[in-house]
Parts: C-alpha cells; sequence; structure tokens
C-alpha cells in the first residue's frame, strides 16, 4: 500500500512538473526601430492574436529610438530581438567584430530610405542638394546611408549645410523652410509633411531604391548570446510573424486595427494610409512575392555590405556570415505570401 502511494506520488509530481513546464515561456524582450506603427503590423499582430504565446513565447514589444540605438542595446543584452536597420547593423559589426552579430529575416526587402523635400524649392534631381540644408537626427539610419547615396549621386557633401535636430523636429521644420531638406521612411515622413499642412503634390522626395541604391533594411536581429541559447524560441518568433504578415496581406485593415490597439491616439485614415505606402514600397515587393518573407539574396547583399564599408571608411568588410543568418527561417513554402 505504502509502495502504490509513493508511486502515485511521484506520478504525480511529475504530471505537475511536465505542466509547469507546458506552460514556461521564454520571455523575449523585442524593440522596434521607431514609434510603434501600422508598418510595424506584423508584430502587432502576432502578439495580440496570441501567434507568438502559441510558439512558447512571451513577448513584450517596446518602441525604439532609431536603429543605431536598437543595436547598441541588442549588442549589450538590454534585448533579445529587434528591428534595426541591417545598413547600421553591418557599420556596427564592422566596428565591433567581439559584439557582432546578425539579422536572421528581412523585414523591408527595399529601404524606405529617401531625402524628402518641397518641390515648390525647386529641386529636381539629388545634384540640385549641393550648398542646401539638410535637417537631420543624428542617428537616423536614413541619414547615416547619406554619404553613400551622395557618393552614388554625385552630390557635393562637404558643401551640405548638416543641421542636427531632434527626430520629431525633421518634417515641421521642412514644412517651415527651416531647413531645404530632410532624411526619413517614406512611409512615416510623408505622413508627417501632410500632418504639418504640406499638400501632396508639393512633397518630393529622392526614394534610395529609385537612386541607385537597392538596399535592404530594417530586419530582425537576434543577440549573439540569445541565439546561441534559444534558437527554437527564435525560429517560433518567425513562424509567428510570418504567420501574422500573411494575416496583414490578406487584410491590411487588421494591421491597422492592430497599431491602434497598441497606440490608441493614432488615427486610423492616417495608419492605412501608412500602411499602404509602406506594403507597396517595402514590405510585400516582387522579391518578396517571388522568394519569400523575409528571405534574402546574399550576392545582393554582399554588394550592399561592400558599398556601406567602403563610403563609410570601415576598418573591415563584415562577412555575409557576420550580417545575416537565413538558418532561423521557416521552410520556404511556409515563407510564401500571396
Amino acid at each position: 500500500m505504502l509502495k502504490r502511494i509513493v508511486q502515485t506520488g511521484v506520478t504525480l509530481a511529475a504530471l505537475l512538473v511536465g505542466m509547469q513546464a507546458a506552460n514556461a515561456q521564454t520571455k523575449i524582450r523585442f524593440a522596434l526601430d521607431w514609434i510603434p506603427g501600422s508598418a510595424h503590423a506584423p508584430f502587432l499582430i502576432a502578439l495580440q492574436k496570441g501567434y507568438y504565446k502559441a510558439e512558447g513565447l512571451d513577448v513584450t514589444v517596446d518602441p525604439g529610438k532609431g536603429s543605431t540605438e536598437v543595436v547598441r542595446q541588442l549588442a549589450a543584452g538590454v534585448y533579445d530581438m529587434g528591428f534595426p536597420d541591417i545598413n547600421v547593423l553591418a557599420e556596427f559589426n564592422a566596428r565591433n567584430p567581439d559584439q557582432a552579430f546578425p539579422v536572421v529575416m528581412s523585414g523591408y526587402e527595399q529601404a524606405p530610405a529617401a531625402i524628402f523635400f518641397l518641390k515648390s524649392k525647386g529641386i529636381k534631381e539629388p545634384k540640385q542638394l549641393d550648398g542646401k540644408k539638410l535637417g537631420s537626427a543624428a542617428h537616423d539610419s536614413t541619414f547615416k546611408l547619406f554619404p553613400i547615396f551622395a557618393q552614388v549621386n554625385g552630390i557635393d557633401l562637404p558643401s551640405v549645410q548638416i543641421q542636427y535636430i531632434e527626430p520629431n523636429l525633421r518634417e515641421a521644420m521642412l514644412a517651415r523652410g527651416e531647413v531645404d531638406a530632410t532624411p526619413g521612411q517614406l512611409f512615416n515622413a510623408v505622413m508627417q509633411l501632410k500632418s504639418k499642412g504640406v499638400p501632396e503634390s508639393d512633397i518630393g522626395y529622392f526614394l534610395y531604391s529609385k537612386y541607385g541604391l537597392p538596399l535592404y533594411s530594417n530586419s530582425i536581429a537576434a543577440n549573439k548570446a540569445f541565439l546561441e541559447k534559444n534558437p527554437e524560441a527564435v525560429r517560433g518568433f518567425l513562424r509567428a510573424t510570418v504567420k501574422a504578415v500573411r494575416d496583414m496581406v490578406k487584410d491590411p485593415e487588421e494591421g491597422v486595427k492592430a497599431a491602434l490597439v497598441y497606440q490608441p491616439l493614432l488615427n486610423a485614415d492616417i495608419e492605412r494610409e501608412r500602411l499602404k505606402l509602406a506594403m507597396d514600397c517595402c514590405i510585400i515587393t516582387p522579391n518578396v512575392l517571388k522568394d519569400g518573407f523575409g528571405v534574402m539574396d546574399t550576392e545582393r547583399l554582399k554588394k550592399d555590405i561592400e558599398l556601406i564599408a567602403k563610403s563609410n571608411n570601415l576598418p573591415r568588410v563584415p562577412t555575409i556570415a557576420e550580417v545575416y543568418d537565413p538558418s532561423y527561417l521557416p521552410s520556404k513554402q511556409d515563407l510564401m505570401v500571396k
């Protein structure tokens, strides 16, 4: 009888341990690149619809303060995963090989980076930025790419007057004529300028991808320690995110609603337009439809990295493996979107 009680006790204990293990979730601290909006819809949908939880993940999604800061925070272990610009990460890895870590999935297959100006000021081509005043936040990822853009398009970089300003002042200062141009992301800057009273017909921009820089941009990254300790959690995060991408493609309104749940003060009409711009230019591109979401072409990426290294006088050229690790991606079939 005693033996039976002991055995039953052991069985119950094992059952309780099993239940606790099943309920245990891997915590992931995830940092966006900027203030959350509809362009971040996949992460917000996956969070709110329980896709991350279904993968055994306890995910928190926090606003970011620019890609440079996100990369620094990932390297320091403040966040486990994040959404920085891959070009900023490549520069960091080149300068800090001991702290290097990769992106594991592309988010913006084409960079939304652009230089914005008012058409009424007579600017029609990049060369006309010579001698103009450019207002930017010092750590803005688009601004960090500006020297490359200038080199490719024959802009006299030393003649450009750089005025460092707070990120939230860029579009307002451009609208008031206090600066001649500002760098920014297409789907954010256009909406900001319109909100400052600039007619859409007066908003001009040089999209980097249309002016010699078909760069990859914001991508999902994970710090080295988290990757080594939690490879299955990373794979689960990517699976859940792609599932949310499919939801967004099927019904973009889901992305708008997810943004409003996270940030109730957002304007639904603005977020609707923002998401359309983001999907069309950068997220659901012809390459994504052909190759699947999150996949990078290594030859194209190699050229990007070499260009970034040369233009920024980096001490070395990071290898592809340092910058991009596709081994955590779901199968190609699971990455396809329609």
